[in-house]
């Protein structure tokens, strides 16, 4: 593999990496947005969260079309592009790998912790406007671990797909 294409290889994956920096930051607003109930940043934080993932693919795409041309962008393996890479160069391109892997865990922690918080909101809105219609047969509204207890309650309100 020629030098100047390892570079734009390597030059893509730090683009990835501070878009997935750029990711975890959004998650953390999300979550702060989430607890504060600010509805219209919430929608902006959404957008940006969009238009960053949609970079990260696109870089990938131009990762697996500069590393193989011919290569079919559904099924390339990332770890082939670590056996293009001179062996010179692979350590760096290792450690790069790894930033990755490890921001991706911690983005897509964040996404679950702040879907579990939504879905929490939620099931609390629902048992609240339950209880105050009157259509709920629960007289208690948290467990032991101070979470909401299912009532049975007709499910009201809900988080989209």
């Amino acid at each position: 593999m020629e030098d100047t294409i390892v570079q734009s290889i390597e030059k893509l994956i730090c683009d990835k990496i501070l878009l997935y920096n750029d990711l975890l930051h959004s998650f953390m607003e999300e979550r702060d947005f989430l607890i504060n109930i600010d509805l219209d940043k919430l929608w902006r934080i959404s957008e940006e969260k969009e238009e960053i993932c949609s970079k990260i693919d696109s870089i990938r795409q131009e990762i697996v079309s500069t590393a193989n041309p011919s290569a079919d962008q559904e099924t390339f393996d990332p770890n082939q592009i670590l056996g293009m890479i001179p062996k010179g160069n692979r350590p760096k391109f290792r450690e790069l790998y790894q930033v990755l892997i490890r921001l991706n865990g911690e983005a897509q922690a964040l996404r679950k912790e702040n879907k579990l918080f939504i879905d929490d909101s939620l099931n609390f809105l629902d048992e609240m406007i339950s209880i105050i219609t009157g259509h709920t047969e629960s007289k208690i509204m948290y467990n032991d671990k101070r979470h909401i207890t299912k009532s049975g309650a007709n499910i009201l309100l809900r988080r989209e797909a």
